[in-house]
């Protein structure tokens, strides 16, 4: 274990602040974690989401589609899922949105 502090006063907040439109690009390894993390702090906060997951976990990507943009969970009009690889992502990030998450490599994060 680590030394723990007592006598230091730790402060945390999350306070909603809408900014609009989100984009979630989302790696293949830790697929769910990656997507809803970002996903619930962006809803939260009073964001609609767009989510670019992975091409290359076909039945994470299908599964979170259908639970995400069904309906039967969220409204429709708050997430958007675009499947699909590189290209769909290049044309995402044509749009303007007002914050985008990213977990990836450096390279295609100096495109983002």
């Amino acid at each position: 274990p680590f030394p723990l502090n007592l006598n230091m006063p730790i402060h945390s907040e999350l306070a909603p602040n809408p900014r609009g439109v989100a984009l979630i690009i989302v790696p293949w390894n830790l697929p769910i974690q990656l997507t809803l993390n970002p996903l619930i702090d962006a809803l939260a906060a009073g964001n609609v989401c767009i989510l670019k997951p992975s091409e290359k976990c076909d039945n994470t990507t299908s599964l979170l589609t259908d639970l995400l943009t069904g309906g039967k969970y969220l409204d429709p009009r708050a997430v958007q899922v675009v499947n699909g690889g590189a290209e769909q992502a290049i044309e995402l990030l044509k749009h303007r949105v007002d914050v985008i998450s990213y977990t990836g490599g450096g390279e295609v994060g100096r495109i983002v």
